[in-house]
């Protein structure tokens, strides 16, 4: 059965669409939340994760635009990902220099993973700090900017101005690096 049909079905509160659009999507779902997780969770919360997924898409099935089911699946995941690993992370004193940086990288050449890793670690370095934790935080750890500012002490706007300033430096020192987008 099509996709929209699919959808159009589920709005309606098919049970059987439901069941259908579980069994299509949920290697997408299973592959966006292992990405996310990034090795921070176990494989029963990355199953609880999964499931939480379709739950809430059952719940929220009036929301659905049946040409962008998909895309709502995939956001849902996402968001449930995130939060799980904010919630993990939220109480978690960061030690930036305890940190694997490699665990934050996917790339499929391992030898290029460790080249980047150590150029991105070196990059990190040269912002130095607070914006090397700052810079951690929001993009490892999934915290907003008003976290960041209620664990180290600083106005949310400080903390959003760093965030931009550290990510021009970084994008410098980088491209000087060769690596560009």
């Amino acid at each position: 059965m099509e996709i929209e049909k699919l959808a159009e079905n589920l709005i309606q509160g098919d049970e059987n669409a439901f069941e259908a659009i579980v069994d299509r999507f949920t290697p997408l779902v299973s592959t966006i939340v292992y990405n996310l997780a990034n090795g921070s969770l176990s494989i029963t919360d990355m199953e609880d994760l999964t499931s939480d997924t379709f739950i809430t898409l059952w719940y929220n099935r009036e929301k659905v635009q049946p040409d962008k089911l998909k895309g709502y699946i995939c956001c849902i995941a996402k968001n449930k990902t995130k939060n799980k690993l904010k919630s993990i992370f939220r109480h978690q004193i960061v030690n930036i220099d305890e940190m694997d940086y490699e665990d934050g990288l996917v790339v499929a050449d391992e030898i290029e993973n460790k080249i980047i890793t150590e150029v991105l670690r070196e990059a990190l370095d040269i912002i130095g700090e607070p914006d090397k934790e700052i810079i951690v935080r929001h993009y490892y750890y999934y915290q907003s900017s008003t976290e960041i500012s209620e664990k180290m002490g600083m106005k949310s706007e400080t903390v959003k101005s760093r965030i931009k300033r550290a990510r021009e430096k970084l994008k410098t020192i980088l491209t000087e690096r060769g690596y560009t987008k």
